[in-house]
């Protein structure tokens, strides 16, 4: 039996969709604490956890932070997609919860290449599982 190749652009999405659950209920258990719910970020409207996405402060979904913590967060889609991120009130919500310091550090990371490799990205999906379990 031979082993099926993978490719980065795979595991990415893998560790990605691992990710996204893991904001996602990471916010649930943050705002209304438990796991069905959460707030979204920019609106503040409660949703249930299949309508959340995991949207970014800073678009364009960069590899230097794309899987940044601090840079995303569950969000609606009507404010991550047709508002484009909402991005007046994501700005408000960032500087309330993390500060000027934090929000420059992340527009220097992201400003940053990175390559991922596929071992990287089979460590973050580990990593996201753990988080995921580590939360309930």
């Amino acid at each position: 039996m031979t082993k099926k190749k993978t490719t980065v652009s795979k595991e990415k999405k893998k560790a990605w969709d691992l990710f996204s659950i893991y904001i996602r209920l990471r916010d649930c258990k943050r705002t209304t604490r438990g796991f069905e719910y959460a707030y979204c970020v920019t609106c503040g409207e409660t949703y249930h956890f299949k309508q959340l996405q995991g949207g970014h402060f800073l678009p364009g979904r960069h590899n230097s932070v794309l899987f940044d913590e601090r840079n995303c967060h569950a969000q609606c889609h009507g404010c991550n997609m047709f508002k484009q991120g909402n991005t007046v009130k994501y700005f408000r919500f960032m500087q309330k919860e993390y500060g000027d310091k934090i929000i420059e550090e992340l527009e220097r990371l992201d400003r940053e290449t990175k390559q991922f490799k596929i071992y990287e990205l089979l460590e973050l999906q580990d990593e996201f599982k753990k988080k995921i379990e580590g939360l309930k």
